[in-house]
């Protein structure tokens, strides 16, 4: 899914800030990278502060780090607060448990009852092409929202 996502966003012409903890060297021309490190809660904060001030970010990470590690900046940080102004993308790969060899932090199997305990909207997309509408979608509209991905860079098969 990166490469995908990657694929929109040097397509698109928005104002984007994608935000990553030390998953890869990406960089383009057409809208701005932050690698954050190995700095999950501050990546929140980060992107907390981009949207207060009406940015559009995309938040990316393996799924247990981001949403254990930064839970009460989503709380405080992002919910009733920054998504009055912006948007916020949260994409996390591996809640297939694709990373499960990595050790328990690479994992997590209750992340839609903490999404849905915040208030955030869900998305579990099938296919590439339902992902970059969820993507898409939450762009373009003020709020936060939480995508679940499974195997990063899967190519998904069309559904028959």
């Amino acid at each position: 899914m990166r490469k995908s996502l990657h694929k929109f966003l040097d397509r698109s012409k928005a104002e984007v800030y994608l935000l990553h903890c030390d998953m890869w060297k990406w960089s383009s021309d057409n809208y701005t990278v932050i690698n954050c490190g190995v700095q999950e809660p501050n990546m929140i904060n980060i992107a907390a502060g981009l949207a207060s001030q009406g940015k559009r970010v995309i938040v990316y990470g393996v799924a247990g780090f981001v949403l254990y590690k930064a839970y009460e900046q989503f709380k405080f940080n992002v919910k009733g607060w920054a998504e009055n102004y912006g948007s916020i993308v949260f994409v996390n790969a591996g809640a297939n448990g694709c990373y499960s060899i990595c050790g328990r932090g690479h994992l997590l199997d209750d992340d839609q009852q903490l999404i849905s305990a915040l208030g955030m909207e869900f998305y579990d997309p099938i296919d590439t092409g339902t992902f970059i509408r969820n993507v898409k979608d939450g762009l373009q509209h003020n709020g936060a929202r939480y995508i679940r991905l499974g195997w990063d860079n899967e190519v998904w098969k069309k559904l028959q």
